[in-house]
This record gives structure tokens, sequence and C-alpha cells, in this order.
């Protein structure tokens, strides 16, 4: 990831259960179609660097769609999402080896594939309606309502605090979605963090500037972790290093 210049240096912020600090934060200032907003911040935790990338919006002013990709294996993050009429979207749910779905995934109402048990598929990303949520999956319901869904995991946030027993070992690029419970939302992109560092980095105080996430959900990483957004000038493209089935984008209403 190449940075833009001229961090705006914060003061130290540190989370009671982690040394993971904010060593610089950057408000973008190109725009995104409808008021998003696109943040960057670094972080170090005892000489580790990890970078996030966040693009945050009010659930309001977007319409928020699970894209199922037109040819599994073959489609790519941003010309998937420009050609959906989105302006911004993040990699989706997990996946088999040869593209089928895993987990709950409803796509423009339609189910695509049903709600799984499973460990790691703890929890839901649904819109209803024009309502947006994100839900245990021992806890999550069908309705007529139902429009978009991906069931992914691990939970890495919750009532505002780290979801404890994640993985402290294992280091990957992530991918998250995420709310304050109140209308705001944020797409993220980490740097290769464990997920018990990502939970940690996500409840650092300042970490989306004004806000931080009430609860989190983990989506696919790895070499599907990717972000885009049709910023301007410019988009702003972190790819994928493969390819993925799904995705979840933004539109302004």
């Amino acid at each position: 990831m190449k940075w833009l210049p001229a961090l705006v240096l914060f003061a130290s912020a540190l989370n009671s259960s982690a040394d993971w600090k904010i060593m610089g934060a950057e408000d973008l200032l190109k725009k995104i179609p409808g008021g998003a907003s696109v943040r960057r911040v670094e972080l170090g935790d005892n000489g580790v660097s990890a970078q996030l990338t966040a693009v945050s919006f009010l659930s309001k002013s977007y319409s928020v769609r699970v894209l199922d990709s037109r040819s599994p294996g073959r489609t790519k993050l941003d010309s998937s999402l420009a050609d959906a009429g989105c302006v911004a979207g993040v990699n989706g749910s997990y996946f088999q080896a040869d593209f089928r779905p895993v987990g709950l995934m409803v796509a423009d109402g339609r189910e695509i594939h049903p709600l799984e048990k499973a460990k790691l598929l703890a929890g839901v990303f649904a819109v209803r309606g024009t309502r947006l949520e994100i839900v245990r999956s021992s806890k999550f319901t069908k309705s007529s309502d139902l429009k978009q869904a991906v069931q992914c995991g691990p939970m890495l946030v919750e009532e505002d605090q780290p979801v404890a027993g994640l993985n402290g070992e294992r280091s990957a690029r992530r991918t998250v979605v995420a709310t304050d419970g109140h209308g705001r939302w944020a797409l993220i992109y980490l740097t290769s963090v464990t997920l018990a560092d990502a939970a940690r980095i996500l409840t650092v105080p300042g970490i989306l500037g004004d806000w931080r996430p009430s609860t989190a959900l983990n989506l696919d990483g790895g070499s599907s972790s990717g972000l885009w957004a049709a910023t301007s000038p410019g988009p702003i493209f972190l790819p994928e290093f493969g390819h993925v089935r799904n995705y979840i984008g933004i539109a302004p209403r």
C-alpha cells in the first residue's frame, strides 16, 4: 500500500486491553459520491506495524448490496463493483475451492446458499428492507424483507469490546464490516494482523475518527481481501490477490 504524504499525527491512543497505538491518521480529501469518507491509519504495537483503510458511510445515505460474481473465478473487485453502479466496496464471504459459497448468501432477495452451523461462521451481515444489521448466526432469523446477507466470521467486536478467545498466532490481511449501532458503518481493510489484533485495533479510541465500532464481523481475508472506492480525483484500489465469489458494495440512495 502506498501512503499519501503528510499524515496528520495524533496523540497516542491506547486501548486498555492492548498496546496498539495510532501512529498517524489521515482523512483523505478525495470524495466518494454520496458523502462517504475514506480514512487511513498507521498503527504500531511494540515494533509491529499495521495499516487500516476504512470507507465510512451512513446507512441512511446508502443502499448496500451483496454482489454475486457473474463468473466465479474470473471477475475482479473493482470492475464488478463499478459495473453494478456501486461507489465503494470490499470482498465478501468464504467460498469453496470451486467457488461454491460457504454459509448464508442472499443477493437482491435471492437465497443463493443457506445458513450453515459452523464455529467459524459466527455472524451474519444482512440488509432487511433498508435496515442494516450484524447478528450472531445463532440469533439470525429469515424474514420476507431480507434483501442481502453474507454469513462469515468470527465476530471481532461485540458490545464495544474485542471478542475473547480469537486466534492470536496467524497473521493475514483482513476485511471487516463494522457499525457503531447508530447508523454509522464502515468497510475496512487491514494489512496482515492476527484476528485477536484486528479486534483490538478496531476498539482503539479514534480508530475511525470520531467513532469506533460497537460490533464488527470478520469477512474473508488473506488473498481475498480487497477494497475499492470510486473517489475523485482517481479511485482508491487495494486489490485482492485472487478471485472471490461475492462482494459487498454501496451506492448512494
